[in-house]
C-alpha cells in the first residue's frame, strides 16, 4: 500500500514532466521549421492588389474595424457568422479600393481635401447621404440647420455615437474620389457623328430575302462521329472561348446526427418525471421556466381556441390542475398543464359577419346598403347557410372564403367601435337583430361564441430530444471508418453506397464559398479543398450543420482553358454541329441546283423554305431564331443575288435578296447621338458598400471590371478564413 502512494506522488511528478517536455519539443520543432510563422517563415499575404502585397495583419486590421463599426451601429451586438461572413466581404472590397483605385487617382492627380468633407457635410454640395439623414420625413425638405445641431451636440454625445459618425465621416472620402474619376469618364464619353449615322441606318435599314434552312436536328447524331481527340483539339483551338476561374469539384457523404431510440426514451422519461414534479409545484411559472427547453413555457390565453390539445374537449374545457401526457411534437416531448382560470380586464368574443360597403356617404346609396344588408339578415333568419352567403356577398374579401369568420377578438382589438360595442353589447349567442353601420358599411353579424372574459393560465415544458454522446460516437465511427477505408472518390461512392449512404455532388465550388451543395457554413471544407488536397484524395470527418461528412475531390480547374470533363457537353455539341453543317452542305451540293425549292425536295421533308423581312438592327431571323450570321449577310447581297450554303448558328442556309432598302442621308443626327449617349450610359453598381457604416461607394460595373482586371488581383483568403 505504501508502494501504491508512491507511485501516485511520483508519477504525478513524471507526467507533469512529460507534458512539459511535450509542449516544449512541439514548440521547438515548430520554430526550426522552415515554414514557421514565428520565424517569418509563413506567407501571410492574403492577396496581391496592383502589385501591392496585403497582408494577413493588414486585412485583418480592416476587417476589426468594420466589426467595431457594425458593433456601435447594433448597440454593442457582435455579427453572428454570417454577418462576419458579409464584413469580410466589405473588408476585401475596402483593400480594392483603396489599392486598386489609389493609383489612378494618384496618376491623375485627384484628391479631396478636408475641406471637401466639410462642404460635404454642411457646405454647398451635401452628400446625398446626408440629404437623406437630415431631410423631414414628412415634406422631404433638407434641413442644414439640423446637421448644424447634429454636430454641435457631437461633443455631449455617447462615445459610441461619436465614433459611428466618424466612421460615417471617414467613408464620404473614397466615395468623392471614386466619383471624381468616373466623371472624367463620363465627361469625356463623346459620340462622333458617324457612330450617330451608324445606329441611325442599322435602326432603319430592312431587307426582304428567300431562304432555305436545313437545321441541325434534320440530322441524327448517330450519322456523325466525334473523337475524343477531336473535342481536344477543337478545345484548344478556341481556349479563348473556356476560360474558367479557378474552382473545385468534390462529392461527399453527409451522415446527420440525430438521437437515437434509446435517447429518445431517455427524454421520455425526463419529462415524465418533471411532470410529476410539475404536478405537485409550489409555483408552476417557476417550474416551467426552469425546466423547459421550448419559448413561452407559461402563457395567459383569452382566445380558448389557442388551449393546447388535451387540455380542452369538445365545447369545454378541463379542470385546473390537469396536466397532459408527454407528446411529441416535432424534436422534442411536451407536456402542458392548465394551472388555474382566472377572470380578466378584457372580454373576448368569437363572431363572423357579412359586410355590405357603401361606396358614397350620399342617403340614397346608405339607403341601398343597408337594404341589401337587412335582405341578407332576412334569408340568414330564413335559415339559409352564414357562409355560404358570406362567400357570395360580403365585401370583406380577406374573411369571405372563411365564411365571414373573424375568430375570436378582444374589446381592446383593431375593429372600429361601433362594430366593438355592438358585438360585446350582446348577450350569449346567434344573430344580432339589425345590420350595424360603420365607416366601413353595414354589417350583418352573428355571435358563435359568448362573451367571456376568462384567462387561462396555462404551463408547458418542453424537452429536446438530443444525441447522446453514445449515439455521436457511434456516428462518427461509421463516418470514420467510410473515411479510412476509402482511398479515392470511386471508392468512397462504392462504400457508402454499400453502408446505404446517399453521395451527393457539388461542382465548381470557388475558393471563397461558404456553402457545399445542401450544407451551409461548410467553410471548413472548401479551405481542405484548397488548402490540402488534391484529386482523389478523400477527407477526415467534418463536423458541421449536425452532420458528419466525408467529402472527396473530385477534380480541379486552375485558372484558365476549361478541363475538357467540364466542358464537354458544349464542346461535344460544337463540333458535332461542325460535322453536320458540313454533312448538309455536301447533301445540299449533290442536288446539283440552286433553286430552293428542288433543293427541299431533293433533301426531304427537314429542310425548309420561306421568305422573311429582316431589319439590319436585329440579330433574329424570323422562323429560325437568333441567326446574326444570316442577318449580316443578307444586307450584303445586291437584289437578286444568291448565297452557297452556310453555317449559322442552329443549322445550314442559303439566301436570295429579293429586296433591300436603307433609309435617306438625314442632314442632322444629333438626337441619335443621344439615344447612343443613353445606351452607352453605365449601369451603376456597388464595388465598395459599407452597409454597417452608411456610406455605399457607386462606380460603374464597366469602369470597375476594367480596373480589376488591370490591377491582376490574386485572392488568397482562403488560406486564412
Amino acid at each position: 500500500m505504501a508502494m501504491i502512494n508512491t507511485l501516485r506522488k511520483r508519477m504525478g511528478k513524471i507526467v507533469v514532466g512529460f507534458v512539459a517536455f511535450s509542449m516544449f519539443a512541439f514548440i521547438l520543432t515548430d520554430l526550426l521549421q522552415s515554414n514557421s510563422a514565428l520565424l517569418g517563415g509563413n506567407d501571410q499575404t492574403v492577396a496581391e492588389i496592383a502589385g501591392s502585397k496585403i497582408s494577413y495583419q493588414e486585412f485583418q486590421a480592416e476587417l476589426d474595424q468594420l466589426t467595431y463599426t457594425f458593433a456601435i451601429n447594433n448597440n454593442g451586438r457582435n455579427p453572428s457568422t454570417q454577418e462576419l461572413q458579409s464584413i469580410r466581404e466589405q473588408a476585401w472590397n475596402s483593400l480594392i479600393l483603396n489599392n486598386a483605385y489609389s493609383k489612378q487617382y494618384e496618376a491623375l492627380g485627384l484628391s479631396v481635401t478636408n475641406e471637401e468633407v466639410v462642404d460635404m457635410v454642411q457646405g454647398n454640395n451635401i452628400d446625398p447621404q446626408i440629404i437623406q439623414f437630415f431631410s423631414d420625413p414628412n415634406t422631404g425638405e433638407f434641413s442644414r440647420e439640423s446637421v448644424i445641431q447634429f454636430l454641435q451636440s457631437l461633443s455631449s454625445a455617447p462615445p459610441a455615437q461619436r465614433a459611428s459618425w466618424l466612421s460615417f465621416e471617414t467613408r464620404l472620402r473614397p466615395n468623392r474620389l471614386v466619383k471624381k474619376y468616373e466623371n472624367l469618364f463620363e465627361k469625356t464619353n463623346y459620340i462622333t457623328s458617324q457612330e450617330a449615322k451608324s445606329f441611325y441606318e442599322s435602326s432603319n435599314s430592312n431587307a426582304t430575302v428567300d431562304y432555305l434552312y436545313v437545321p441541325f436536328f434534320s440530322v441524327a447524331d448517330s450519322v456523325v462521329k466525334v473523337t475524343d481527340a477531336e473535342l481536344k483539339s477543337f478545345l484548344s483551338a478556341n481556349s479563348k472561348d473556356y476560360q474558367k476561374e479557378e474552382s473545385r469539384s468534390l462529392q461527399y457523404v453527409s451522415i446527420p446526427i440525430v438521437p437515437s431510440p434509446q435517447d429518445s426514451a431517455f427524454v421520455l422519461d425526463e419529462i415524465k418525471a418533471l411532470k410529476n414534479g410539475l404536478a405537485n409545484a409550489q409555483n408552476d411559472s417557476t417550474y416551467a421556466v426552469i425546466n423547459s427547453d421550448g419559448n413561452n413555457p407559461f402563457q395567459s390565453i383569452s382566445d380558448p381556441t389557442q388551449i393546447p390539445a388535451g387540455l380542452q374537449t369538445i365545447g369545454s374545457v378541463v379542470e385546473a390542475g390537469t396536466i397532459t401526457d408527454p407528446v411529441l411534437q416535432g424534436s422534442a416531448y411536451r407536456i402542458n398543464k392548465l394551472t388555474s382560470i382566472t377572470t380578466g380586464d378584457e372580454f373576448f368574443v368569437k363572431a363572423r359577419h357579412i359586410l355590405v360597403k357603401v361606396d358614397d356617404t350620399s342617403a340614397s346609396a346608405k339607403a341601398e346598403g343597408k337594404k341589401k344588408a337587412q335582405d341578407i339578415l332576412n334569408r340568414l333568419r330564413r335559415g339559409e347557410d352564414f357562409a355560404e352567403l358570406a362567400a357570395v356577398n360580403s365585401d370583406d374579401k380577406s374573411n369571405a372564403n372563411n365564411g365571414g369568420d373573424l375568430g375570436w377578438f378582444g374589446e381592446n382589438g383593431n375593429f372600429v367601435q361601433p362594430f366593438k360595442d355592438a358585438v360585446f353589447a350582446h348577450e350569449g349567442t346567434g344573430l344580432l337583430r339589425q345590420p350595424v353601420e360603420t365607416s366601413f358599411g353595414y354589417h350583418v353579424i352573428k355571435i358563435d361564441e359568448p362573451k367571456t372574459n376568462r384567462v387561462y393560465k396555462v404551463a408547458s415544458i418542453t424537452k429536446d430530444l438530443f444525441a447522446s454522446d453514445q449515439t455521436m460516437n457511434e456516428i462518427y465511427r461509421q463516418a470514420d471508418l467510410l473515411s479510412v477505408e476509402s482511398t479515392n472518390a470511386a471508392k468512397l461512392s462504392e462504400n457508402a453506397k454499400i453502408a446505404g449512404f446517399d453521395v451527393k455532388t457539388a461542382s465548381n465550388l470557388s475558393k471563397n464559398d461558404t456553402r457545399v451543395g445542401v450544407l451551409s457554413e461548410a467553410r471548413n471544407i472548401v479551405s481542405w479543398l484548397y488548402r490540402d488536397a488534391d484529386v482523389d484524395d478523400v477527407s477526415e470527418v467534418f463536423e458541421l450543420d449536425a452532420n458528419y461528412v466525408v467529402a472527396a475531390m473530385t477534380s480541379k480547374q486552375e485558372k484558365g482553358t476549361a478541363n475538357l470533363s467540364q466542358v464537354k457537353n458544349e464542346v461535344s455539341t460544337k463540333v458535332l454541329n461542325n460535322k453536320k453543317a458540313d454533312y448538309i452542305i455536301a447533301k445540299i451540293q449533290e442536288a446539283g441546283t440552286d433553286d430552293f425549292d428542288a433543293i427541299k425536295t431533293s433533301y426531304g421533308t427537314k429542310a425548309r423554305t420561306g421568305q422573311a423581312d429582316l431589319s439590319l438592327g436585329s440579330s433574329s431571323f424570323p422562323n429560325i431564331g437568333f441567326a446574326p450570321e444570316a442577318v449580316g449577310v443578307a444586307f450584303s447581297l445586291e437584289e437578286g443575288e444568291k448565297t452557297a450554303a452556310f453555317k449559322i448558328t442552329n443549322g445550314v442556309i442559303m439566301l436570295s435578296s429579293t429586296a433591300k432598302n436603307t433609309p435617306d442621308v438625314l442632314d442632322d443626327y444629333s438626337s441619335y447621338t443621344t439615344q447612343v449617349q443613353g445606351k452607352r450610359q453605365a449601369r451603376k453598381s456597388v464595388i465598395a458598400n459599407f452597409p454597417l457604416s452608411f456610406s455605399p461607394v457607386f462606380v460603374s460595373s464597366r469602369i470597375d471590371n476594367t480596373i480589376k482586371e488591370f490591377a491582376e488581383i490574386e485572392d488568397k483568403r482562403y488560406k486564412f478564413f
